[in-house]
């Protein structure tokens, strides 16, 4: 497959934005360009409002979020020994990099742990029970967890693996899924846990993700029909700005069937923005924001859980130029 540099990928993108704005007439060298940028829109971004987060059951563990976890009986955070590639211990005073588990969330109650190399914490069986380790590239049901938090602190919770048991701190240089019973949540119970919230993400991918595939499509439909209307483009046009910028997501060049998370119908605002525009006089510019992988692991990439991974593979760059070249044709 053929190589792109980031320099012929940022001047096709150049272009591709000067034959949008300039589409509809001839090149005019005294043009100057007044634009509002149309954010939160078509790429959903926390800061929003109202806020599309709020209705999300369960919105505290949403894809991305850091998760520290605090031993009540050895007093010390879970760590992925050497970032990854190791055994879950439970030996460090503070808490960093190697100590923040990064949420992929299955469902409302199902989640898996991603640590600091990428790997994602599981469950093996060894001499002494069942030990947690930080080992699979790829989740699956041994690296599937639930998190039950106390109903009088929320901040102290248990972690339940898929056998049906408990993690717990045996010792600082074990920890174990075989924690069975009920639990009082006092300091002696070595399956608790104290919870900190170390980060979070709320971009496409976690609203998307959030409300899951009977609700998103709703949730996204309402957002796009009100957020941006064509009134709007009547005032900006009618207040000296002309044009207007609109961030789109890698997924719109698969609308109306985007692969998961994502929902269709964003192409179609996107179609209704340029007769809108057209109406009222104005340019626009379309800003490819989200490229395929995240280019810089912010939420406004929609990134997964703060990786940035585009550009790493001749695939999200090739998939990046027929996004590209998606959106010039059409």
């Amino acid at each position: 497959m053929a190589m792109y540099s980031t320099r012929q990928i940022l001047t096709t993108c150049v272009v591709v934005a000067l034959s949008f704005y300039l589409s509809h007439g001839r090149e005019n060298p005294s043009f100057k360009i007044k634009a509002v940028n149309l954010g939160g829109w078509l790429v959903t971004e926390g800061w929003i409002k109202p806020s599309l987060f709020d209705g999300i059951t369960n919105k505290d563990f949403l894809d991305g979020t850091g998760l520290q976890f605090k031993s009540v009986t050895v007093g010390k955070y879970l760590c992925a020994e050497a970032g990854g590639g190791n055994i879950i211990v439970a030996n460090r005073t503070s808490a960093s990099g190697w100590e923040t588990f990064s949420l992929w969330r299955i469902n409302a109650t199902n989640f898996n742990f991603r640590v600091f190399n990428k790997q994602f914490v599981g469950f093996g069986t060894n001499g002494n029970g069942i030990e947690i380790v930080a080992v699979s590239s790829t989740p699956g049901r041994s690296e599937t967890f639930e998190i039950v938090r106390s109903s009088d602190d929320s901040s102290r919770v248990r972690i339940k693996a898929s056998n049906g048991f408990f993690l717990q701190a045996k010792t600082e240089e074990l920890v174990t899924a075989d924690y069975a019973g009920e639990s009082k949540w006092g300091d002696d119970d070595p399956s608790v846990f104290v919870m900190t919230i170390a980060g979070r993400l709320q971009g496409e991918f976690q609203v998307t993700n959030g409300y899951g595939p009977e609700l998103a499509p709703g949730v996204m439909t309402d957002h796009w029909r009100t957020f941006i209307v064509e009134d709007d483009f009547k005032f900006i046009s009618q207040n000296g700005i002309n044009a207007v910028r609109i961030p789109v997501g890698w997924w719109i060049a698969s609308d109306p069937t985007p692969p998961q998370p994502y929902v269709g119908g964003s192409l179609r605002a996107l179609d209704n923005a340029f007769v809108w525009a057209q109406n009222h006089g104005l340019k626009v510019v379309i800003d490819l924001h989200a490229a395929p992988g995240s280019q810089n692991g912010w939420e406004h990439s929609s990134s997964r859980d703060g990786s940035q991974e585009w550009g790493q593979t001749d695939a999200n760059i090739q998939q990046t130029v027929d996004v590209i070249d998606f959106l010039a044709a059409r």
